[in-house]
This record gives C-alpha cells, sequence and structure tokens, in this order.
C-alpha cells in the first residue's frame, strides 16, 4: 500500500512540473530573448554589369554583403549649410561601440555632435591617398569614381596611428568639386588644411559581434578612431603661418 502511495505521489509531482504540452522550456522564444524580433540586415544589392561609372551606382552601393545604411551614409552629397568647430582631440574622443553588426541600423549613433553632424576641423595633412574599388562606390577603380584619403594630424611629426581621417568622395567630386582629383590633392601634403563636411563612423573597420555568412572578419586601420569626416564637402588651405590661420587669417579655399 505504502509503495502505491509513494508512486502516485511521483507521477503526479511529475505531471506538475512538465510544462503544458510535455516538453521543457528553455526561456528562448523563436524571435529571440524577451520575444523582440532581430531586425533583418540592410544589405547591398548585387552589381548590375551596366554600372561603369559613379553616376549609376546607387547609393547605397553594391556587392556581395555589402552595409547599405553605411554606404548611404558615405555617398552623401547635398550642401553642408552651417558647422561646428571641433578639434582633433574632441574627434579622438567620440565614443565608439566595441562592435557592430553589417547592415544594423545606425539610429544609436546618429544625432547632434554624432553621425550627420556637419563639422569643421584643421589639422596638419600627413598623408594623401587614394583609395581602391569599395562597395560603397559599386566596385569601381578609376581615380574619378573611388575617394582620396586624407591623414590629419595635431603636429606634422605626429604618427599616422594618431590620425583623423577625412574622406574626398566621387559624388561630391563629380557634384561640385571636379578638381579634387588624388594626382592634384597629393600636392597639398604637409600643408596645415581645414576641411569642412559631415561626421560619420566607419563601421566597415570595428569587428563585428556576428558575422554574415560567408563575411570575412572587419580589421581596424592605422588611426587614433573610426569617427571621420566623411565626405568633406569644403577644403583649405593655409597659406600664412599656422598661428595667422588659427585667428582667422590666410585661409584659401580649394574649388
Amino acid at each position: 500500500m505504502k509503495k502505491s502511495l509513494i508512486l502516485i505521489t511521483l507521477s503526479v509531482l511529475t505531471l506538475t512540473l512538465l510544462p503544458m504540452g510535455g516538453t521543457v522550456s528553455h526561456g528562448v522564444s523563436p524571435a529571440g530573448f524577451g520575444g523582440a524580433p532581430v531586425p533583418a540586415p540592410v544589405l547591398t544589392p548585387p552589381c548590375d554589369d551596366g554600372i561603369d561609372s559613379i553616376g549609376v551606382c546607387p547609393n547605397t552601393g553594391c556587392g556581395e554583403n555589402g552595409d547599405a545604411l553605411l554606404n548611404q551614409a558615405k555617398n552623401r552629397f547635398d550642401l553642408a549649410t552651417g558647422s561646428a568647430t571641433m578639434t582633433l582631440q574632441q574627434m579622438r574622443a567620440l565614443p565608439q561601440p566595441l562592435h557592430w553588426n553589417t547592415g544594423q541600423s545606425r539610429s544609436s549613433i546618429q544625432g547632434t555632435g554624432r553621425e550627420g553632424s556637419i563639422v569643421t576641423v584643421k589639422g596638419f595633412l600627413l598623408k594623401v591617398k587614394p583609395e581602391g574599388g569599395e562597395s560603397c562606390n559599386c566596385g569601381l577603380t578609376r581615380r574619378v569614381d573611388t575617394d582620396v584619403h586624407f591623414a590629419l594630424v595635431s603636429d606634422i611629426e605626429d604618427a599616422e596611428n594618431l590620425s583623423i581621417t577625412a574622406e574626398v568622395s566621387p559624388r561630391v567630386r563629380a557634384q561640385s568639386h571636379p578638381g579634387w582629383l588624388y594626382k592634384d590633392l597629393k600636392d597639398l601634403e604637409s600643408d596645415y588644411v581645414k576641411v569642412k563636411g559631415f561626421l560619420m563612423l566607419d563601421t566597415k573597420h570595428i569587428s563585428q559581434g556576428h558575422r554574415l555568412p560567408g563575411e570575412r572578419a572587419n580589421h581596424g586601420l592605422q588611426r587614433a578612431t573610426n569617427w571621420e569626416i566623411h565626405p568633406i564637402t569644403q577644403l583649405w588651405i593655409c597659406t600664412k603661418s599656422k598661428h595667422a590661420c588659427d585667428h582667422g587669417s590666410g585661409w584659401q579655399e580649394v574649388p
């Protein structure tokens, strides 16, 4: 009789502890922790065979596993009216995330004093480099269709790992500055310059928390931060001493 009572009690306890449906739940919904769906990444479309110049490259860029939202930030060419002055040190101090997944929403890094803000910075132009084919420019490789990379530093003797990046884009070049070609801008190396443009976080060089199928790991560049001026919309060179230019005299705009 005692054995029968023990068996009945154990059976009742077992049925009570099992959830409805007879399976054990681990607290994870199909959508993810907390039941919140994970937004799909916004990726670039495939490149069409007919894309042979920047004028027919979509502003999302194209190619496999490209970040369409990052490319749209890079590819703006609207007029930058007004600006806030920033120092290179202030740009170095801007916070940036430890990880970034390709195609994720950029709302967390946008706003006043963040991505999309118009800023003006001054510095010595340590290096001018031509860029190659990129997803934002549909993989095009002609110099007229690619970016020019500026490495800006506080002192001309500074190492490149202390630099801030500013980029001349082919869309701004085509829209309003046809003379901003690498062969001409290269001559400005070592000059004291002032650039105006849009703050942008180059998330392509921040390691991913989760990689897409077939996606390579992102790697950092030799610079102080992934915050950039991208694209540059106005450019000036100092024709007098740094002291004079810092006090408003001696700037000459590069058309």
